[in-house]
């Protein structure tokens, strides 16, 4: 389905910012939220939202309803690891951190996108075969943690952010509501780095047509930016 109503969070740059841009390629009316209000070019709306704050969670989604009696689409794309709350690049294992940084990495990525979808659950319920979509990523899965992921916070933030995801695709499943998670790849953003197998674009046109072919039948998916299942 084209033409969606959708809200996106982290669209003030890397991955968030090229899913935005895609979406509206693609017809769909696209809210977006950053920290900062910027967001690209074409959106429906732009909204301040920062996700350490319920306060500014629950402002920012009432700007939204203002504006739509609907979603059908919420994208929860914001993330963050321990390096934006000054952890140097060598020190994020499980000793290294402190509580501060910690909580803060999981306010982001775990606590945030729950907040988000329980303040945009109103107009998600008053979608069209509306879908909640968490960006996940491999670093979150139990198969692949001993192996994979210098950043312990970030590694038990997506795990959280799935077990989340599970807990709410089971809780709004009789409203109609779908809940998927996504991991958009090893992608060249920031957090990524140079060295990532997958462009910005590659990403996110794969994931645009990946949630384009998801119903209510593949919710509680943990899948690939290309629709194939994701190990747990």
């Amino acid at each position: 389905m084209r033409d969606r109503r959708v809200v996106i969070t982290g669209v003030g740059r890397g991955l968030g910012r090229r899913l935005a841009e895609a979406l509206v390629e693609a017809g769909d009316e696209v809210w977006g939220t950053s920290r900062n209000g910027d967001a690209p070019e074409g959106l429906r709306g732009r909204v301040t939202m920062e996700l350490r704050s319920e306060v500014s969670i629950a402002a920012g989604s009432a700007e939204i309803a203002s504006q739509t009696d609907g979603i059908d689409l919420l994208i929860n794309c914001a993330g963050t690891d321990a390096r934006s709350f000054g952890a140097p690049p060598g020190e994020r294992g499980p000793f290294d951190l402190d509580a501060e940084t910690f909580n803060a990495v999981m306010e982001v990525n775990a606590t945030g996108p729950m907040l988000v979808t329980k303040y945009m659950l109103a107009l998600l319920r008053a979608g069209r075969d509306a879908m909640v979509i968490n960006v996940s990523s491999q670093l979150g899965s139990m198969a692949l943690a001993q192996t994979m992921g210098a950043d312990t916070v970030y590694n038990v933030s997506k795990a959280a952010l799935n077990m989340l995801s599970l807990k709410t695709a089971a809780a709004v499943r009789d409203d109609g509501i779908g809940v998927v998670m996504i991991h958009p790849g090893w992608v060249r953003t920031d957090m990524g780095g140079p060295s990532a197998a997958l462009t910005i674009d590659e990403s996110a046109h794969a994931i645009v047509d990946t949630i384009g072919s998801l119903s209510i039948e593949d919710s509680g998916r943990f899948i690939r930016w290309d629709g194939t299942d994701h190990p747990w």
